[in-house]
């Protein structure tokens, strides 16, 4: 058995600010904040394999077991946690993550069991999943800075300081107040683009309202010069992708690409199509149990 203390924990951000910068936001090509968004991309939908996330783990599954166990970062109620247990097991439906058990302990934390081999993956369905799409005001590239620190996602209608990685760089962008946020996205599908064998993205398609709010900042953005002309895909708190817009988007579907795997595309639609869990989480144990 292997126990690991709090903080240790590997955050969804980490995965794809590292691994998996996207470059594309409705049809734009490029990475960071090269990209074009007046071109349209096709892709074959990816269809997730459906399992269910309450099925008992059996240890068996990649040599073994992982036990998380998240805390809550503010006094919340009983069912408050409840309810953000459910997101979670959702999370894990809809990620195609089988074998997954999630319980509520002692109403003061939440425990996620699953295969030891899909640790990460876990540990990512506990995280926030705030998205939003904010104007970037300014981008500044670090030198001396290997990876983005710990960030959140921060008040709506005010501007932010956000990091991201773009082709090996790491970058300080200073963003305005949310244009459109993940409210606003009806929903989100993992798909792979067999066409052209640029691997998984993620497609999402806008409410009526946020489709027109897409379509309007997109074409106030695309009269500025660079770097206002680009648009920060930004999830709790981590800039993923900026693409530059070369007009308005309109039609009220957007898409997120990169260096994406199908696990990795299909937890981000999950999360994204589940919203933001209601209360902050933080990992406070891992523990593995092996199987012989």
């Amino acid at each position: 058995m292997e126990r690991r203390g709090m903080g240790d924990g590997v955050a969804l951000r980490r995965v794809l600010g590292v691994a998996c910068l996207v470059a594309l936001v409705c049809g734009c090509s490029g990475s960071g904040g090269s990209g074009d968004a007046d071109r349209p991309r096709s892709g074959k939908p990816g269809k997730s394999a459906s399992a269910s996330a309450s099925a008992s783990t059996s240890g068996k599954a990649g040599g073994g077991r992982a036990d998380v166990t998240f805390m809550p970062q503010e006094p919340v109620s009983a069912r408050t946690l409840e309810r953000t247990a459910e997101l979670i097991r959702d999370r894990a439906a809809k990620a195609g993550l089988g074998g997954v058990k999630v319980t509520v302990e002692d109403q003061n934390q939440i425990t996620v069991s699953g295969p030891a081999a899909r640790q990460e993956t876990l540990e990512a369905l506990g995280q926030p999943a705030e998205l939003a799409f904010r104007p970037v005001l300014s981008a500044t590239p670090e030198t001396g800075v290997e990876a983005c620190p710990d960030a959140v996602e921060g008040p709506s209608s005010e501007p932010l300081t956000a990091c991201g990685e773009s082709q090996d760089t790491v970058v300080t962008y200073r963003l305005g107040p949310v244009a459109v946020a993940g409210t606003d996205v009806s929903e989100a599908e993992a798909a792979y683009d067999a066409e052209r064998g640029n691997g998984w993205f993620v497609n999402l398609d806008f409410t009526t309202a946020g489709g027109a709010k897409f379509a309007d900042v997109t074409g106030q953005l695309s009269a500025q010069p660079s770097p206002q002309n680009q648009f920060a895909i930004v999830l709790d708190g981590v800039v993923l992708s900026a693409p530059q817009v070369n007009g308005p988007i309109t039609g009220g579907k957007a898409e997120i690409s990169g260096s994406f795997t199908k696990q990795e595309a299909q937890q981000l639609a999950a999360q994204v199509n589940t919203g933001a869990l209601p209360v902050h989480l933080s990992v406070s144990s891992v523990t593995k149990l092996r199987v012989d």
